[in-house]
């Protein structure tokens, strides 16, 4: 099985083995393609032509059809630090099944880092002038033919299980896997307790938000940090059970027995992406496993739930109420009602849920003088905005259509050289990444800016281009702003609609300074060049009673 290999000497060869699951539901197959098997024939290939063993790189359980995999992301960074230069495979198919990326490895990226690639069972090595290497784009070709096709066959397989009833996903807190049948669920005793207990607790009358508090009490882990803990591995929520945790363990229906699958789907074989399924089509089978609550008890709490889904009486919906965000933990601000002296105050509700477990901090502060200097502030964007649209309507009438597509045209021109000097930009930046001079990161968060700014370039010249056409996508953009603006400066008090129309969101900071996020970019250009708008202490105490 040896080749004929020169100057073996100065090679530092990396071995790389992936084992997808597709691979080990085929049993058949999985024997052969084995991580453990996969490693020996490489090993013995390397000891046979006296090769120099640097490292070995593992995907196990991953498809071949993504590139991004931890330990071949791993490998191309030795490639580029220089401590390999050779690299291994079983065959081309463990390389990867997407020919596309599969051929720029091998035929471009490969060659490009001088590094010699070999796949043992079909004969291929770029080092050599070989036919075998010539018909390697036709074979990456039906390895994707080949992954396509497993994954109908694997599909096809999955159903008929779930149509059995046998269990395909992680097992839900409260189960785990019965040692015997990996697709059968078993109780987990201590878990289930839990559940039994949330369930008991809210057919007594209990609301979700109290079964919350007492789990978060009696510092019970989360059931996302449940099987972590043995490994001392602890979230910043852990033992701090939110209501919607509660709520999703009452109305899931497993715990009465009843497997419940395929709720989503994946969009393509080749995509990461999934895909909600109708209710409808999901697919149950009832008496599969020993239940931890009765059907009856379920259903009684089921009924509850759907009678006091959003059947909460909201007093006061406050102008901003819903648009505001903690700045620190990301969490929403809550508006309190009026205290006795008429005050009202919006609070990180995240610190209000979980203040005595040192969750955040506050962010106190008087929503009544938030609310007053925020509608100023946004009069004054929007002043500033309609003096800016008239100087420009002004401009514009000032000027022959001849004029105005000259100018378009001579935008549109800076603008593709404008993407041109950011694509060569983007190529030394590489090139600096490749020779060391900068980090990986580094060369990351330099490059997303670069494409950034190439994707707003491109985003005008295409506005610009359809305006050049006759269509008016930008204007009726424009146009929607400037009725926004003038409804708003004619408002004696804004409304909740429209400043849910001109705001995404609102992050409050710890010392009351105040972000604006804009859904519309003129607004927010305007918005960052003023002054921060800043709600300082004094102010709230001077003006609060």
């Amino acid at each position: 099985m040896s080749f004929n290999i020169m100057n073996n000497i100065d090679y530092k060869v990396g071995i790389y083995i992936r084992l997808s699951k597709e691979d080990e539901e085929k049993e058949k197959y999985s024997e052969s393609e084995s991580v453990q098997n996969q490693r020996t024939l490489l090993m013995e290939y390397i000891k046979e032509n006296k090769l120099n063993f640097i490292s070995e790189y593992v995907d196990d359980g991953v498809s071949g059809t993504s590139f991004d995999r931890p330990a071949f992301n791993k490998m191309i960074d030795d490639i580029e630090q220089g401590k390999i230069n050779m690299v291994i495979t079983k065959d081309l198919s463990r390389l990867g099944r997407n020919y596309v990326q599969s051929g720029y490895y091998t035929e471009t990226y490969f060659p490009e880092h001088n590094v010699r690639y070999i796949a043992i069972l079909d004969n291929i090595d770029t080092a050599l002038d070989s036919a075998n290497n010539d018909i390697a784009p036709f074979k990456s070709i039906l390895n994707e033919m080949y992954a396509k096709d497993t994954s109908k066959k694997i599909n096809s397989v999955l159903q008929s299980k779930r149509n059995n009833g046998e269990y395909l996903g992680t097992a839900p807190y409260g189960y785990k896997k019965d040692p015997e049948n990996k697709y059968h669920l078993v109780i987990d005793e201590e878990a289930a307790e839990v559940v039994r207990t949330v369930f008991r607790m809210f057919l007594e009358g209990y609301g979700t938000m109290q079964i919350a508090d007492y789990l978060s009490e009696q510092k019970i882990p989360i059931p996302s940090d449940y099987n972590k803990r043995n490994r001392g591995t602890k979230s910043i929520s852990y033992g701090l059970w939110p209501q919607s945790t509660v709520r999703f363990i009452l109305s899931n229906e497993v715990y009465t027995g009843t497997v419940v699958q395929g709720k989503r789907k994946k969009i393509s074989f080749k995509s990461k992406k999934f895909v909600d399924v109708p209710e409808e089509d999901w697919i149950r089978v009832p008496n599969m496993h020993e239940a931890i609550v009765s059907k009856e008890d379920f259903e009684r709490a089921k009924k509850i739930l759907e009678a006091t889904k959003g059947s909460r009486i909201v007093e006061n919906d406050y102008l901003f109420k819903g648009i505001l965000q903690c700045f620190d933990c990301k969490g929403y601000i809550g508006i309190r009602s009026p205290d006795k002296n008429g005050n009202i105050y919006g609070r990180c509700q995240r610190y209000a849920r979980y203040s005595k477990f040192d969750v955040c901090s506050p962010h106190n502060f008087n929503y009544q003088v938030f609310e007053e200097n925020m509608i100023v502030v946004l009069r004054e964007i929007c002043k500033e905005y309609s003096d800016k649209k008239k100087l420009e309507e002004i401009a514009k009438k000032s000027k022959s259509k001849e004029d105005k597509e000259l100018d378009l045209r001579n935008k549109l021109k800076t603008y593709k050289t404008q993407i041109e000097k950011e694509t060569r930009k983007l190529d030394l930046l590489y090139e600096d990444r490749l020779e060391g001079i900068i980090t990986v990161d580094s060369y990351i968060e330099k490059a997303n800016k670069i494409k950034k700014e190439v994707e707003d370039y491109t985003k005008r010249i295409k506005e610009m281009e359809q305006e050049l056409n006759g269509e008016n996508v930008q204007e009726d953009k424009e146009k929607k702003l400037d009725n926004l603006v003038d409804e708003f400066l004619n408002m004696e008090k804004p409304n909740k609609e429209i400043i849910r129309e001109f705001i995404e969101r609102i992050e409050i900071h710890s010392d009351k300074q105040v972000d604006i996020y804009f859904n519309f970019k003129p607004l927010q250009e305007l918005n960052d060049n003023l002054e921060k708008f800043i709600c300082a202490k004094k102010e709230y105490e001077r003006k609060a009673v």
